[in-house]
């Protein structure tokens, strides 16, 4: 019994340990961690996409952490190593969860800042992700929102070995929203990828296993929305049927482009104070129209 509860009592300060770095280094980009016991002490490796922000001015930030957690864990002489992420950093989950928790506590639209995420982590080589949004995302009610593309998996030890999962939340003004993501590596295998070989020929990949072509990784978040083409919502005035009371209701609710309300669904405009079921209709079809003339 003795060596379970020293399994449980290591693995409890290393959540802790966890817990408590994430919390000192928001907004660095924390991408994981891993802690070592080494006859020198305990080497704790930090991997970050903004080191900067870690070591600090003259190294004071790493210095303040490194002495907090051997006073407050009980660490026997603790060494920070910090590792940064580089173009690694959107294929791992937990970057990009926080930096999709970033772009939504900046006022993006969840379906755009959801549809960016994807499309960079696509781009950047992974074999599939997942983006699930949750929370109260249009109104008073808890909605759940995901955005698929590629191969996912959800279970058993093949979801364990190829799935790099990562959760971040948003702070809003209506509530908190979960974002969670799920990253199939792109050296990932699965069981029923096949390798044929024969005798003194070079292995043969099977069309199952072949190579993913890595792409050149997007532009983050909100330099890949920000080159999307936007029309300031006050250019809605110009669509027929569309006035200015409708024009400050929208305002009032945030949106900042015609494109932005475009991506929006009926649930979405209805949760908007002062517009009905029929207005919304009108406003989805014109909106449409005008977009589709515009192009």
């Amino acid at each position: 019994m003795a060596n379970e509860r020293k399994f449980i009592r290591e693995n409890s300060k290393r959540s802790l340990i966890k817990k408590y770095l994430v919390s000192q280094i928001e907004g660095a980009g924390f991408g994981g961690m891993s802690i070592q016991r080494t006859p020198i002490g305990t080497r704790i490796n930090l991997l970050v996409e903004r080191p900067g922000m870690v070591i600090g001015k003259s190294g004071i930030k790493i210095k303040e952490l490194t002495e907090n957690i051997k006073t407050r864990f009980n660490v026997d002489n603790p060494q920070i190593e910090i590792q940064e992420a580089g173009s690694s950093a959107s294929l791992n989950a937990q970057i990009m969860s926080e930096k999709l928790a970033e772009a939504l506590e900046r006022g993006w639209h969840f379906r755009r800042a959801g549809h960016s995420t994807v499309r960079r982590i696509m781009q950047s080589g992974a074999k599939g992700c997942q983006v699930i949004i949750s929370g109260k995302l249009t109104g008073e009610r808890h909605r759940t929102e995901k955005f698929t593309e590629g191969h996912v998996k959800y279970c058993g030890e093949t979801a364990l070995q190829v799935m790099d999962i990562g959760f971040s939340a948003a702070k809003l003004k209506p509530g908190i929203l979960g974002v969670k993501i799920r990253i199939m590596r792109p050296d990932a295998k699965l069981p029923d990828e096949v390798i044929i070989k024969k005798p003194g020929e070079q292995a043969t990949v099977t069309a199952e296993t072949k190579p993913v072509e890595k792409k050149e990784p997007e532009k983050p978040i909100e330099a890949a929305i920000g080159e999307e083409k936007i029309t300031p919502i006050k250019k809605i005035i110009e669509i027929p049927g569309v006035g200015p009371s409708l024009l400050k209701k929208l305002e009032k609710a945030g949106i900042k482009s015609v494109e932005e309300l475009f991506e929006m669904d009926m649930d979405d405009i209805l949760a908007i104070e002062g517009i009905g079921k029929k207005t919304a209709e009108n406003l989805i079809k014109n909106v449409k129209k005008a977009l589709e003339e515009g192009e």
